[in-house]
């Protein structure tokens, strides 16, 4: 398992331009913007390029020289969320690094509140990586993507007709302490990935190689 994730972890380092580009654009972001920008800009590219190592396993007739080695479909499904869940992580702390960086250059604090709607991002981007991870297991990396927009198109007409029968709902919500709020968006995050990895395990098992 660690070798696959180290593995991972070498396809990323082999884009090593296209990251220092990243980091760059979110000093410069950092500087000009808000923090919620900047650390939401920079926790979700990290999720996608993790996530995006799979489609280097499909090249080549990756995943039958995968399986020649000591590593089941099993396995290779747990290093994989780990190392997205690991990559979501690491990115979320550089780009919050940046900024509180950014904020001792200019002189400012970083306060409570910048603190909370950073940790919000977390949850977000592992909901992201809970949808993303069987749906590029299933499809690939270009079906996917139209998979992933089809479903976000779901969501959003189900938002749409939630707020026409129930309309007075959003001033329900408002209500809610955000301490609240932030352990169901947890919550719901913890539950998404606990699916998705079963899902992902099943996807896995049956797909033909």
């Amino acid at each position: 398992m660690l070798g696959l994730m180290r593995k991972d972890l070498c396809l990323l380092l082999q884009r090593s331009r296209a990251l220092v580009v990243m980091v760059g654009v979110g000093v410069i972001i950092g500087f000009s913007t808000d923090g919620g920008f900047l650390i939401g800009y920079l926790t979700m590219i990290s999720a996608i390029l993790t996530i995006g190592t799979i489609s280097y396993d499909e090249f080549d007739n990756g995943y039958p020289f995968l399986l020649t080695l000591p590593v089941t479909r099993g396995s290779y499904v747990t290093a994989k969320y780990l190392f997205c869940l690991l990559g979501v992580l690491a990115g979320w702390a550089a780009a919050s690094v940046i900024f509180a960086g950014c904020c001792l250059v200019r002189g400012e604090g970083f306060r409570m509140e910048q603190l909370a709607e950073a940790l919000a991002f977390l949850p977000v981007a592992g909901l992201m990586t809970a949808v993303m991870l069987p749906l590029q297991l299933k499809y690939g990396a270009e079906k996917s993507r139209l998979a992933l927009a089809v479903l976000a198109g779901g969501v959003v007409a189900l938002g749409y007709m939630g707020m026409k029968l129930f309309p007075d709902l959003p001033g329900s919500l408002s209500g809610i302490s955000g301490a609240a709020f932030g352990a169901a968006l947890v919550g719901a995050c913890i539950a998404a990935l606990a699916v998705s990895f079963y899902c992902s395990l099943g996807i896995m098992e049956k797909k033909e190689l």
